[in-house]
């Protein structure tokens, strides 16, 4: 039976290391790539955010850690997976293609594509997305498909085509 070490994050959702709790040495106060603080532990229910996985006695060799989106304990989303959604919905709200219904349903589908694994409400996210997408300005489109490629799973990512 293994356990999981905590991880420490920057607010803007940039990994310093997966394993605070056993090698506090990598440990930073503020993020050395963008200057943002830095979590070890929910801001809304205090628990550890999860990091790497340890087996005592197993080396564990090519696991690469993604960084959650959502607290396993509360199902809050991370202060990263909300910045980024406030400002894909932001960026929606300027939109000047897409009528205010259509703004409305782009900004709450977003959280549906924004998951670790793909859930029953996955599918009409992504017909909804690639709608709209199609409608949106340029600068829209750029910037809500850099949002999603920074904090989508690789199967949503490749289901949206990016």
């Amino acid at each position: 039976m293994g356990t999981y070490r905590t991880a420490q994050i920057c607010l803007n959702g940039h990994e310093i290391t997966t394993s605070a709790n056993t090698s506090p040495e990598l440990m930073e106060n503020f993020c050395s790539k963008c200057g943002a603080a830095t979590i070890t532990n929910c801001p809304i229910c205090n628990t550890p955010i999860r990091g790497s996985y340890h087996v005592e006695g197993v080396l564990s060799l090519g696991h690469e850690y993604k960084i959650p989106s959502y607290c396993h304990n509360c199902g809050k989303p991370y202060p990263w997976t909300k910045t980024a959604l406030e400002s894909a919905n932001a960026l929606i709200e300027e939109d000047e293609n897409l009528n205010s219904d259509e703004k409305k349903q782009f900004c709450e589908t977003l959280p549906d594509l924004i998951v670790e694994s793909p859930t029953p409400k996955t599918q009409l996210a992504t017909a909804r997305f690639k709608r709209l997408i199609s409608k949106a300005a340029t600068y829209t489109t750029d910037g809500v498909k850099g949002i999603i490629v920074n904090i989508a799973s690789e199967a949503i990512k490749k289901s949206l085509g990016l």
